[in-house]
């Protein structure tokens, strides 16, 4: 017999879904007694953080998003790193750490020989290589005395905005303050980047307000400690989510009427032709019957473990998309959650010497490779570095399954040659991999974390782009408050409703 306790299902085990089910079911542990409380079920076709959440740099900042749409959302998701790391001793088992943060602007790198040069850096891909500054415009949002910059998409009209001459620096995947007020510091003070190379070096944050995590070690530890409290996790992909007891429309075309008539199901009249197919609806239904339940949804998944489930969230990053083929979410439009992914690159680096804890965001102006070039170097707690930079602007969804291999060998071997000309630390030798994963990036440049407004108890949270990592524990206690509470009351949700923009 299935059960009758509540069920809630969240689709995606990234750092968004995973911070969802930890909170959702922390929450439950506290309210109810383990008989009673409602089920909670993760569901992730791969591994556990297996895209963007497992292969990003990890970087935290307090105030890099004040003055636009997720000032809020940013902050408060920065404290709420903290209240982690101490409540779960994070510095141990995810790397979180403060640190200082720096800018460094990098005039030119001297000019291999043209033959040498012609053979390294002719590239096939030569329209779709980019630098993520050429993929994603930043955009200032505020005139405040700390101008910060969000994502806006090329081929998406930007809106008005307070200030839109006003100079800018952008690196890699994040976007950077305004660093012209900002004070000049000598490049020795991060002596392993090519000190001779940098032109001016600013310090952008500090241990008060950056810090960094391994996203990877932070989503796999949540996720543990969700089991604690009783979250179940399943891997399977789902196929649809369909809603219980709903008929689709018939279409009429009458003998007397030239324009087609939609009617509600079940008063069929003579010359009626149905032209909409209600045989999977019908199929939903008896499925349910057998099943014995009466819960509004039902998830299928691949191999037939359907779950019946009270509650859906969405929170399958650069994939979400994939629920407008789904049944239950038939009224949401593409138009509403414009989000795809971006494929970026990334290197993973093993220095003979642990390099401080110093993320340098860096800017190579002039140089051999495109004429500008931006990339981010977050030295590591466990010694190991990870660099980000080189994005492709990919026409075609990302991969059904995150595991296919998507990062291009002339991208990151790029990347690894400005590593190589910008620092000594890290060598050729060094760098044990490079890969790609796909960040979503929603059009607007601002997650969705909202209820679908139609439905029963249908949530969407994704989006957050190359700050998923940062907003992703905010978010997950945004939603979980939606489920058990009915409302959020740690945040204001109205900036990243579905239908703000739509």
């Amino acid at each position: 017999m299935p059960s009758d306790k509540e069920t809630i299902v969240i689709i995606g085990a990234g750092i968004v879904g995973v911070s969802t089910a930890y909170f959702t079911a922390k929450r439950l542990a506290k309210q109810y007694a383990e008989a009673e409380r409602p089920r909670v079920v993760l569901l992730e076709q791969c591994e556990p953080g297996c895209s963007a959440s497992g292969k990003s740099g990890g970087f935290l900042a307090r105030h890099w998003s004040d003055g636009t749409d997720t000032e809020q959302l940013a902050q408060f998701s920065y404290d709420l790193h903290a209240k982690l790391a101490q409540e779960h001793n994070g510095s141990e088992r995810w790397g979180y750490r403060p640190l200082n943060t720096f800018c460094a602007e990098i005039d030119r790198i001297p000019v291999m020989p043209a033959k040498q040069h012609k053979a390294v850096h002719q590239r096939s891909e030569a329209e779709s290589v980019v630098t993520s500054i050429e993929v994603i415009a930043a955009r200032a949002h505020s005139s405040s005395s700390v101008t910060t910059l969000e994502y806006s998409n090329p081929s998406t009209p930007s809106t008005s905005l307070d200030n839109d001459n006003q100079q800018t620096s952008t690196h890699g995947s994040i976007s950077v303050p305004d660093v012209g007020g900002v004070k000049e510091v000598a490049p020795q003070v991060v002596p392993w980047l090519k000190t001779s190379l940098v032109n001016k070096l600013r310090q952008v944050g500090d241990t008060g307000s950056t810090a960094q995590v391994d996203p990877l070690k932070l989503t796999r530890t949540l996720l543990a400690e969700a089991k604690s409290y009783g979250l179940e996790h399943i891997r399977g992909k789902v196929i649809d989510v369909a809603e219980t007891g709903y008929r689709p429309p018939i279409i009429e075309l009458s003998i007397d009427s030239k324009l087609p008539k939609i009617r509600s199901a079940g008063n069929e009249q003579p010359n009626v032709l149905n032209i909409m197919n209600a045989t999977h609806a019908e199929s939903i239904n008896v499925k349910a019957k057998k099943m014995g339940t009466t819960k509004p949804y039902i998830v299928l998944l691949d191999q037939g473990q359907d779950i019946p489930a009270d509650k859906i969230v969405v929170a399958c990053g650069a994939w979400v998309t994939s629920c407008l083929r789904w049944e239950a979410f038939r009224d949401v439009s593409a138009s509403q959650i414009p989000i795809q992914g971006l494929r970026v690159h990334y290197l993973l680096a093993k220095p003979k010497e642990q390099i401080p804890a110093q993320a340098v965001f860096a800017e190579i102006n002039g140089t051999v490779y495109s004429g500008e070039d931006a990339i981010e170097i977050y030295p590591r707690p466990d010694g190991s570095v990870f660099i980000c930079g080189e994005a492709l602007d990919d026409p075609e969804m990302p991969p059904h399954n995150p595991f296919e291999p998507v990062y291009s060998k002339r991208a990151t071997g790029r990347l690894k040659q400005i590593v190589n000309d910008v620092t000594s630390a890290l060598p050729f030798d060094m760098i044990q991999y490079g890969l790609a994963c796909h960040l979503p990036v929603h059009a607007q440049g601002i997650p969705v974390i909202s209820k679908v407004p139609s439905s029963k108890a249908l949530y969407i949270a994704a989006g957050h782009g190359c700050w998923g990592i940062l907003n992703g524990p905010a978010t997950g206690l945004a939603v979980s408050e939606l489920l058990v509470d009915g409302e959020c009351t740690s945040l204001d949700l109205s900036n990243f409703r579905l239908d703000r923009w739509y």
